[in-house]
């Protein structure tokens, strides 16, 4: 069949057509699904992308953060005994002897030991009442139980805590002197700045002095005020300063 020109144009026309729609489903659509997975994949991306910078944006905060944290722990570890300075039982002699020559009392015995670890518990005082079960019996409507509970609301909270662990060395003295000295010798102890605390005091005859009225008799002179200390001294390891470059 011979096809004149009209027909022609129309078939061509409806080749393209095919063409053109072949192309879409055997190039274009595919392409297209393509292009549909690589923007899924980028908005992705980006998200990472965000929470990445957003957390290079906390770096500073997280920076100040660790450096307040290990100021804090620092100061802390400030409270206890160099441990240096008493890392065995020589050591720890050395440590407690200025307090001895400071307040003029003389060492007659002492036993120092290694440092090991103990626990270091809470020092608190928990206050008492007369009665207290006839208290809350009277007390119906709860006034005065309530002042109680307040009364004893820090020893209930320390008394509840768990002990820590801490490095610590035993120290064992007696010494002789002056009674005013020997007080200075324990409140010297008492107040400096490190943890050491006096476990356990015996003393002797240190409630003689002389008398105005009478010279002291023989066997008064003989005897000198002495004092019997057991001493625990506390140490812990200090931190390592954070590298905070590796943040970076």
């Amino acid at each position: 069949m011979k096809l004149n020109y009209r027909d022609k144009v129309i078939l061509g026309v409806l080749l393209a057509l095919v063409l053109l729609i072949a192309g879409f489903f055997l190039l274009i659509k595919p392409k297209n699904e393509d292009i549909k997975t690589d923007k899924a994949a980028l908005a992705e991306l980006q998200k990472q992308r965000d929470e990445v910078d957003s957390k290079i944006a906390e770096i500073p905060g997280i920076k100040d953060d660790i450096t307040k944290s290990y100021n804090e722990a620092s100061a802390l570890a400030d409270d206890f005994v160099d441990y240096n300075s008493i890392f065995n039982a020589r050591k720890v002699d050395q440590y407690m002897q200025k307090f001895a020559e400071e307040n003029e009392v003389k060492v007659s015995t002492l036993a120092a030991g290694d440092i090991g670890t103990g626990t270091l518990d809470y020092y608190y005082f928990t206050p008492s009442f007369v009665g207290e079960d006839m208290i809350s019996q009277a007390d119906i409507n709860g006034s005065q139980q309530q002042i109680i509970a307040d009364e004893k609301a820090e020893s209930a909270a320390l008394s509840e805590r768990t002990a820590e662990t801490a490095l610590q060395a035993q120290y064992t003295i007696n010494v002789s002197g002056e009674k005013e000295n020997i007080w200075n010798y324990m409140k010297a102890i008492e107040e400096q700045k490190e943890t050491i605390i006096i476990n356990s005091v015996g003393l002797t005859d240190i409630e003689i002095k002389e008398r105005e009225d009478a010279a002291p008799t023989n066997e008064e002179e003989e005897k000198v005020p002495t004092a019997q200390f057991t001493i625990t001294l506390y140490s812990v390891y200090e931190m390592d300063a954070p590298n905070l470059e590796m943040a970076e």
